[in-house]
């Protein structure tokens, strides 16, 4: 693996969203073991160096006024593109392409479709300086049984109307936001919330 490959790993498994903490954390697991190093004895290692790896208190972050959660800095816009029937691509600021990402399902069907949304998300987020993150909400009808569920960018400011990605039954639209999520991540990590 490389050091690009380990920092994407990295920033899964700090994610505040369970699913893509639990696939980086499987990701390292899986590392650890290419390596032939045991996980306990790395995560001891850890323990063992925590004052070390600590970071130092200086006085500028102590007198700093503290940052606003939501506010992100991102130079540029990125983007999200259908590359070809059932595969989009986020393209990171200042990048010419992205990693190819490969829809699940029904999804596959409306390629563009997602990556319009999934752009309206990304635009908002830099627009507005917010963090995000892609959430799924059941639309009940009327005896409060489950019609279909859509897949929504969910923004940290205030204010803030969510974006539509993509609607469907619950099974795809779940398949489709466990694809987007891990996708976001790793692309844009800096807008994910």
């Amino acid at each position: 693996m490389d050091k690009n490959g380990f920092e994407k790993l990295v920033a899964m498994m700090a994610s505040d969203n369970d699913s893509d903490a639990v696939m980086g954390l499987r990701g390292f697991q899986a590392w650890l073991r290419e390596e032939n190093v045991p996980f306990a004895k790395a995560a001891q290692s850890v323990f063992d160096n925590l004052a070390s790896l600590r970071a130092p208190m200086s006085a500028d972050s102590l007198t700093a006024a503290p940052q606003e959660r939501g506010a992100v800095k991102v130079s540029g816009m990125p983007q999200c593109v259908a590359v070809l029937p059932g595969i989009i691509m986020i393209i990171p600021p200042g990048q010419a392409e992205g990693e190819k990402i490969t829809l699940p399902g029904a999804a596959a069907a409306q390629t563009k479709e997602i990556a319009d949304g999934v752009k309206d998300v990304l635009v908002a987020a830099v627009i507005n300086k917010s963090r995000f993150k892609l959430k799924l909400v059941d639309i009940k009808d009327r005896y409060g049984e489950v019609t279909e569920t859509v897949l929504q960018g969910e923004f940290d400011r205030d204010n803030m109307q969510p974006v539509k990605v993509w609607t469907n039954v619950k099974g795809e639209t779940a398949a489709l936001a466990t694809v987007l999520r891990r996708a976001v991540a790793a692309a844009v990590p800096d807008l994910v919330a």
